[in-house]
């Protein structure tokens, strides 16, 4: 890695290049490295360092930006020229904020020397316990193991200076019995936090719960969602939502509903970039301090995550949701939580007549943003609950819903929560299992 001293040190020469104008330069290295496996065979290892270094140049109302993958002297001269050179033919942008120096942002642990140490030969031996239970049951685990060590940097013309190094370890597999699956991850900052063991069960345990599945009508049923399902869910009330580029698009309900009723009582969603019970980060890419942002407080849209042109554009302050500089793209939350309510997946099951278990989506996308209208399938396992028990598995569902109706009709939430991606691992998030009642199922599949 390149080291906190030398990160800012190369960021400080980048800043100087600038004659006329200012700049704000991000460095984003990443050294991952990543044991696959698939059918319980380990076949392949892999190591790979990249770094990414940004800079955004600004001159009164015009914004230029070029990026490099390379470091040395020469590079760092040529992308700072480039990003000259498109700021110079780019148009004037009325709106566009001055760069400012940013405060120092908070002491956040997100470095576990644990992690960053890991071997191939520690991924194995985490790979080899759930290999060898699934091989016990007779059935095959695929999956990835990842351990990698982030840097991030921030320097601009004002004065601002920010660095941070974190690690991430992500353990996550598929197993299949026949043609049904099961899933299971952790995602940690501290890799002594994955319980092999533990993953494995839960994904053979949806794998070979109740059997072959059965086909059953579309409709609304009481459904319940594991934290998996719920991080999907949610994903989309993050993007099109909780930006205030969304809002101020007018293409979010924040637009016209702030202040107002939109989810149940027992619903409240806010981002904190320095919790460390999620995926803290103590700053964004514009080196703003992240802040707390409540966007739903008890049913009530109360907050939008800001950079800085769409916070000088509403009058108010940046809370640190920056995903690039200059608002090249909008402000995106970054370490989501849920509240928490007092049951559990099994109180819900045992409280439901007739209902679904909806363990994980797949393809899922946001066609009506307004009403942030969801749609895709369910995966790795959907249950059929009669009486208040599992009794079959069901084939594949599709859903039509709006997150606005689903989360005014939340009926339980989990004691408990836990760290998780959405499958696309956009959003990092902390988060319950959830009962939904009604919940749209507009069509099945054959398998």
């Amino acid at each position: 890695m390149i080291g906190k001293d030398d990160a800012l040190k190369m960021l400080d020469k980048v800043v100087s290049l600038g004659r006329g104008f200012d700049i704000c330069a991000h460095l984003v290295s990443e050294d991952l490295s990543l044991t696959r496996y698939a059918r319980n065979q380990i076949h392949q290892n892999l190591r790979r360092k990249n770094h990414s270094l940004t800079v955004t140049t600004v001159k009164g109302k015009k914004v230029g930006t070029a990026t490099t993958n390379l470091l040395d002297e020469g590079s760092l001269r040529w992308v700072v020229h480039r990003a000259e050179e498109s700021m110079e033919f780019a148009q004037e942008d009325p709106e566009l904020p001055s760069l400012f120096k940013a405060e120092p942002a908070p002491s956040v642990n997100t470095y576990i020397p644990h992690t960053a140490q890991m071997t191939p030969e520690d991924r194995a031996l985490g790979c080899g316990v759930l290999i060898s239970s699934a091989h016990e049951k007779g059935i095959l685990a695929s999956g990835t193991y990842s351990t990698s060590i982030k840097e991030t940097a921030v320097v601009n013309t004002p004065g601002t200076r920010a660095y941070n190094m974190s690690t991430e370890a992500f353990f996550k597999t598929v197993v299949e019995s026949g043609d049904n699956t099961g899933y299971a991850d952790r995602l940690v900052r501290d890799v002594r936090d994955i319980d092999y063991k533990e993953v494995a069960e839960e994904a053979i345990d949806r794998a070979l719960c109740s059997g072959d599945p059965i086909a059953i009508e579309p409709g609304r049923y009481d459904t319940i969602f594991t934290e998996y399902a719920v991080a999907d869910l949610i994903r989309f009330l993050g993007y099109v939502a909780f930006s205030a580029a969304a809002k101020q698009r007018g293409t979010s309900f924040m637009a016209t509903k702030m202040g107002q009723k939109v989810m149940g009582d027992n619903v409240t969603i806010w981002d904190d970039g320095i919790d460390a019970k999620g995926f803290a980060s103590p700053f964004d890419a514009e080196g703003v301090p992240r802040k707390k942002v409540v966007f739903i407080d008890k049913g009530i849209a109360s907050g939008v995550a800001y950079d800085t042109r769409t916070a000088a554009k509403d009058g108010v302050t940046s809370t640190g949701h920056a995903t690039s500089v200059m608002g090249r793209s909008q402000p995106m939350p970054h370490n989501m939580f849920m509240a928490t309510g007092d049951s559990s997946i099994q109180d819900m099951i045992r409280s439901t007549e007739n209902g679904i278990l909806v363990t994980r989506f797949h393809y899922t996308h946001c066609p009506e943003p307004m009403r942030v209208v969801a749609t895709g399938t369910t995966r790795d396992g959907t249950f059929l609950i009669r009486n208040g028990e599992i009794c079959a598995r069901v084939r594949n569902l599709r859903f039509t819903e709006s997150m606005l109706d689903a989360f005014s009709n939340v009926e339980a939430i989990s004691r408990d929560s836990r760290v998780v991606k959405d499958w696309w691992s956009t959003f990092i998030s902390v988060l319950p299992a959830v009962k939904i009642r009604n919940f749209n199922f507009t069509g099945s599949t054959t398998f």
